[in-house]
């Protein structure tokens, strides 16, 4: 009993989806479409008259909408799939047929090409990700069916230039059964629905392209025997406004503070608390950038580099600072080669104006004149004076006097060129490391 149900079950079905070929239709299509499906077409096989000649479907794509997952990799798209096709079975002449020149057809009701969507993520399944819309057939023969599709896709992604990044997504369709010489394919084109289509809030499509392709399936030995199949490609960029105020805006502060930095007295004691800071702030904002960036692809960002060699340079002059600060403080005598390039280097007026050397002989003259003249005058609080300026200029780190002179300048010379030296890298590192789309 419950059998019968199910066979009546499948009949009523049947009876709904499918052309009735039986009763007597009123109208000129009804009765073309009877003419034409009642009798000995066959859905099943291939329109064609000769069994040779193969069955050539164009395909054109039109893009209704997508979305992009970072983690997943993956592209969600809807889209509208033009198939086009010509059935040799269905033809007709419209001038004995009412002047009827196309009809209106269920798609279940004549031949489909067995297409299926190889790159699919989830399911490879034509008919689960497509609806099945009312087709047109010309008198001709020709068929034309739009279904709307909604498809997911690996795709492959370039992070070298993130937040600017590109993703390049494809999207494979061919047939399961059939070779090339039964049911062909053309590559049309994609097109948008709409300017809509691609103002997406991240993600921008730069280029589209179509093309056929054909493998050689492995059970066969035979270079002619051939699996058609077209291939979408499409090439996104992501375009983020707020990825550029977090990170460019902290890259360009950190640079200046590490610049800042070199530029005061290498004894100061705030020069090594703006480093130490300074440390502490990369740490802080390659762990933020951790998290941001996407864990899978093979190719690191250019701004990861770029804060990963920023941390190593800070950390360098901390330690630099500290050397140079202990080599300023040790009066000790230099060996004499360092000491004749250094004489070279600050032994003209664009020297010791670069290196801030120009006062160190001025200042050693000053203080002992000053210091004469006090001896000779008979003012204690003169004397006085003396003594606290005296004191005051040995504590001043670029008002070099007394023993130790020549260890100074070698000192302060070699800050200067700290400084010079990492401002060049940091200008490297911008023009190589920073994203300039």
């Amino acid at each position: 009993m419950k059998l019968l149900k199910i066979i009546f079950l499948i009949y009523q079905i049947n009876e709904i989806v499918s052309i009735k070929c039986d009763g007597n239709p009123n109208t000129p299509d009804v009765v073309l479409k009877q003419k034409l499906l009642c009798g000995s077409y066959d859905k099943s096989e291939r329109p064609v008259k000769k069994y040779t000649d193969p069955v050539i479907v164009g395909m054109h794509m039109v893009l209704q909408n997508f979305d992009i997952d970072d983690n997943l990799q993956k592209i969600f798209i809807n889209v509208w799939l033009r198939l086009k096709w010509t059935d040799q079975l269905l033809t007709w002449d419209p001038m004995e047929n009412g002047g009827l020149k196309s009809l209106i057809i269920e798609s279940e009701d004549i031949w489909l090409p067995d297409m299926i969507p190889y790159s699919a993520y989830y399911s490879n399944n034509l008919e689960a990700s497509c609806t099945s819309p009312k087709c047109i057939l010309l008198s001709t023969g020709e068929v034309r069916c739009i279904p709307a599709c909604d498809y997911h896709s690996l795709c492959k992604s370039d992070y070298t230039n993130w937040p600017f990044d590109r993703m390049n997504c494809t999207l494979r369709f061919g047939m399961w059964a059939e070779y090339s010489s039964e049911v062909d394919f053309t590559a049309d084109g994609i097109s948008f629905i709409s300017d809509e289509t691609n103002k997406h809030n991240e993600w921008l499509i730069l280029s589209t392209n179509s093309s056929k392709h054909e493998t050689t399936p492995l059970e066969v030995n035979d270079s002619s025997t051939m699996y058609p199949s077209v291939v979408f490609n499409f090439i996104l960029e992501r375009h983020s406004g707020a990825h550029c105020a977090v990170i460019l805006t902290p890259a360009f502060v950190m640079v200046a503070i590490n610049l800042i930095a070199l530029w005061v007295n290498c004894c100061a004691i705030e020069r090594l608390v703006m480093l130490c800071v300074n440390v502490f702030i990369h740490f802080l904002f390659i762990i933020n950038l951790y998290w941001q960036i996407p864990y899978n692809g093979s190719t690191v960002p250019y701004f990861l580099i770029f804060f990963r060699d920023s941390l190593t340079v800070t950390a360098s002059l901390l330690v630099l600072t500290v050397c140079i600060k202990h080599v300023y403080l040790s009066g000790k005598q230099p060996p004499a080669i360092l000491a004749s390039v250094v004489t070279i280097l600050t032994g003209n007026q664009i020297g010791q104006w670069l290196f801030s050397t120009g006062a160190v002989a001025s200042s050693q003259q000053d203080i002992m004149e000053e210091g004469r003249q006090n001896e000779e005058s008979p003012d204690e609080n003169a004397g006085d004076t003396a003594i606290l300026v005296a004191e005051q200029a040995a504590t001043d780190s670029y008002k070099l006097s007394g023993k130790g002179d020549e260890i100074r300048v070698i000192a302060v010379v070699f800050d200067k060129l700290l400084f010079i030296l990492v401002a060049t890298s940091y200008v490297i590192m911008i023009l190589t490391l920073i994203p300039r789309y």
